[in-house]
């Protein structure tokens, strides 16, 4: 192939991608989720006033939700937010320039490993019809900024390796990238010490490229000590599973107490703790997760891969092992990008695995590519095999650009925060007829929402204290005249207008507007106090 056709197909593949990840980017999924809301209205304050939610300036993280978030994303979306305005499409669309480039990159990235044009070729069609990576280039999500650096870091520390000025820009990228997301800082630095080892070449600009990297990530390694930044990350591994511990601790404690041999042993809490990892490693690697429907935060009838992708990367595993040159580097990205969502108890073990989507499409590409290598001698053949592949792979394109542009927009993923602008929009409408709007915490994280869909001034939101905790049962938030908190009847007033979720029971509120998910399940309902309602009355008669 000549060098301008490979770069007419390469751009022809980036435009299908970015076609895929762009179009009606705004209406699916068809709800920002509160992760999302979070992103845009820190970007909207730093932007503003230079300090986020909390009040604090420039931070080295986001603290939102009582959650630690990397703060890099927050300040990729500033210029977006800056030019057009604080709305979804804003948010939204450099996760699509970075899946876009992502795609560019698995091209470089394969072709700087193997120097097959072909097998790079392949690697990049199968990122730009990746499930997986068109669904997270379309939300406003850091790993897709984490998975673009992560691809540019180990390209250009390839290109180190034969021109050495290339090393301190790999080191700030990889510095970069370790601010990305929680799980790419434990990537960074067990990958980069694979690399470190696989091209084993030190020289001074190595050196000078370790310590660089090194010095980036003290901010965070500093919040860790000072701020309690990584208590989070605890509270969600498999080691926070607390009746675990007290299940082997009474186990223990009877066995001793029988003078069974070997009790200490085999009961000890890091023999636990060895177990948890090992447990949670094996089912992460479960490949229900990449392909499965129904899984969560994805529309339930699709998958993240394509089924026939499965044998593509058995195969490839197999033809990996040919391949002396790269193949510890894709099997030693394999297992360290498992690590983070095999570590982690929450149901979104996909995206805690997303760097791993690189040398899992990799392998499917080197799966299909060794096939058609092995019918070499047989060319009808091989053109029954061309003619094949493309019918399976634009049918089942198609299939799934039917089930996600046709179905989506219907679809209601609890993650993705479904019903909430309109809620928002409706008591805003109605908010200047009362003297408060009480919102209930039992919905889904009103404070950032409330803050987000009114574009409430930052400037004016932190004069009046700012966030105060975004714990989940944390009542003291409030901005104008919302007050967020559990409602109970001594907030009950005439002069005020109610917010709550429809499993609410509360006899003494008249509903007045109920708020309805997309597929039609009502989600909230807006309303008054009214004493003289018959369930009201009746609920207030001694017994």
């Amino acid at each position: 192939m000549h060098l301008s056709r490979i770069s007419f197909l390469i751009l022809v593949i980036c435009i299908l991608g970015f076609f895929i990840r762009v179009f009606q980017l705004t209406q699916i999924p068809n709800s920002l989720s509160a992760d999302e809301v979070a992103f845009g209205y820190n970007a909207y304050s730093i932007l503003k006033t230079g300090r986020d939610e909390f009040g604090r300036n420039y931070p080295f993280y986001l603290q939102s939700f009582d959650d630690s978030k990397s703060p890099l994303l927050a300040y990729a979306l500033i210029p977006f937010v800056g030019l057009l305005g604080l709305n979804a499409f804003a948010i939204r669309f450099p996760s699509v320039i970075f899946g876009t480039l992502a795609i560019l990159l698995f091209y470089l990235l394969t072709y700087e490993l193997s120097k097959n044009k072909k097998l790079s070729l392949l690697t990049c069609l199968f990122a730009a019809i990746s499930p997986w990576m068109i669904q997270y280039s379309r939300v406003a999500i850091d790993m897709e900024i984490s998975l673009f650096l992560a691809l540019l870091g180990i390209y250009i520390f390839l290109k180190g390796q034969v021109n050495k000025y290339y090393l301190p820009v790999s080191a700030v990228i990889f510095g970069l990238a370790f601010y990305a997301y929680h799980s790419s800082r434990f990537w960074v630095v067990v990958f980069g010490f694979i690399l470190l080892i696989l091209y084993r070449r030190i020289n001074r600009y190595l050196m000078f490229s370790l310590i660089l990297f090194i010095l980036m990530t003290i901010p965070y390694l500093s919040l860790l000590i000072k701020d309690n930044a990584g208590l989070r990350l605890y509270a969600v591994s498999v080691f926070a599973d607390q009746e675990k511990k007290i299940q082997e601790s009474k186990i223990l404690l009877k066995e001793k107490q029988e003078n069974i041999f070997g009790a200490n042993l085999i009961h000890n809490r890091r023999i636990l703790f060895f177990n948890q990892a090992i447990n949670g490693y094996l089912y992460i690697l479960n490949p229900e997760i990449l392909f499965s429907p129904n899984r969560n935060n994805q529309i339930s009838t699709t998958r993240l891969f394509y089924l026939w992708q499965l044998p593509l990367l058995l195969i490839g595993c197999i033809y990996l092992f040919k391949n002396k040159h790269i193949r510890w580097l894709i099997i030693g990205w394999l297992i360290v990008g498992y690590i983070p969502g095999g570590l982690t108890s929450l149901p979104v073990f996909d995206r805690r695995i997303f760097l791993n989507s690189y040398p899992l499409l990799f392998l499917a590409a080197l799966g299909f590519l060794s096939i058609y290598n092995e019918i070499k001698p047989w060319e009808k053949s091989r053109l029954l095999l061309k003619f094949l592949f493309v019918i399976l792979v634009s049918g089942s394109v198609f299939i799934y650009v039917h089930n996600y542009f046709i179905h989506g927009p219907r679809e209601v993923v609890e993650l993705w925060g479904n019903g909430m602008k309109e809620i928002v929009s409706v008591s805003q409408q109605n908010s200047s007829k009362y003297e408060k709007v009480y919102v209930s915490l039992n919905l889904n994280q009103t404070l950032i929402f409330y803050l987000f869909y009114t574009q409430y001034p930052p400037e004016k939101y932190l004069s009046e204290g700012g966030t105060i905790s975004g714990g989940y049962l944390d009542e003291r938030n409030k901005f104008a005249n919302f007050i967020f908190k559990f409602i109970t009847p001594k907030d009950y007033s005439e002069k005020n207008l109610y917010v709550w979720k429809v499993s609410e029971d509360f006899p003494c509120l008249k509903i007045n507007q109920i708020v309805y998910l997309t597929n039609g399940t009502p989600l909230a309902n807006i309303g008054e106090y009214q004493p003289n309602l018959p369930l009201c009355i009746r609920s207030l008669k001694p017994l």
